[in-house]
């Protein structure tokens, strides 16, 4: 990890969905105690059961949120992309952090302690309003993590996290995970993905490449129940 000390800008921070609306008085309060730190690819943010003292806001790159289930195995529980928080830990309460967070890729974040949070939201209705929103998405987030690995199938699952981490931005759909880091987040083992992904392939579905996959007919991913909610379900934790 590296701490940057070149301060956040206004209008670094106007990117964050949480603050879109915020007065610039807030956002400037906002920026006199935030600090950026730089994480590399595979590098823990922190760990499950350490200390909750921040909030995380992911500026550049993506960070993969983890738990270790009781019997030793790693669960993916979601990626945090730009723009997004995560950590929110400070907002409930809660003194240990339930996951653990690791960059995926070169990582940039917004970093607001907790110190420095507990005096903002003392003071500033404006932000506990934007800071709300986050909460919202939180419990949102974890009503579906609930379902997904409760209900669906192991191909649902990975279905759906092509969905949910698609770039659509590309020419052609495509998400840049391995085999590995997809089935952590589908909750399941890299040999089944692998698997699963060579049947999409046979069947015209998917194009597997070097350390991405490209979506060449995202309408046969689709559950038979799903709507088309796939390029706006929350991911926050």
């Amino acid at each position: 990890m590296m701490v940057d000390t070149t301060p956040v800008k206004l209008d670094e921070l106007r990117e964050i969905p949480a603050f879109h609306q915020l007065p610039d008085e807030q956002i400037q309060s906002l920026i006199a105690v935030m600090v950026r730190r730089h994480y590399a690819p595979g590098q823990i943010i922190f760990m499950e059961g350490e200390q909750a003292s921040s909030l995380w806001f992911v500026f550049q790159g993506r960070v993969k949120i983890i738990k270790q289930s009781l019997n030793g195995r790693i669960q993916g529980l979601c990626l945090m992309n730009r723009g997004k928080c995560f950590g929110s830990c400070p907002l409930f309460d809660m003194d240990q952090n339930p996951a653990t967070a690791q960059a995926l890729d070169e990582v940039t974040l917004f970093v607001l302690p907790e110190d420095a949070l507990q005096q903002l939201k003392a003071r500033d209705s404006q932000l506990v309003k934007a800071l709300l929103h986050i909460y919202s998405q939180r419990l949102e987030h974890l009503a579906r993590v609930s379902e997904v690995l409760g209900s669906w199938t192991v191909p649902d699952r990975i279905n759906d996290c092509l969905l949910m981490y698609a770039n659509r931005d590309a020419e052609q759909p495509t998400v840049e995970l391995t085999h590995e880091k997809l089935a952590a987040l589908s909750g399941t083992v890299r040999e089944v993905v692998t698997r699963h992904l060579s049947l999409l392939e046979k069947e015209g579905i998917v194009q597997n490449e070097s350390g991405r996959i490209v979506l060449l007919n995202i309408d046969a991913l689709l559950l038979p129940c799903a709507c088309d909610d796939h390029k706006t379900r929350p991911n926050v934790i």
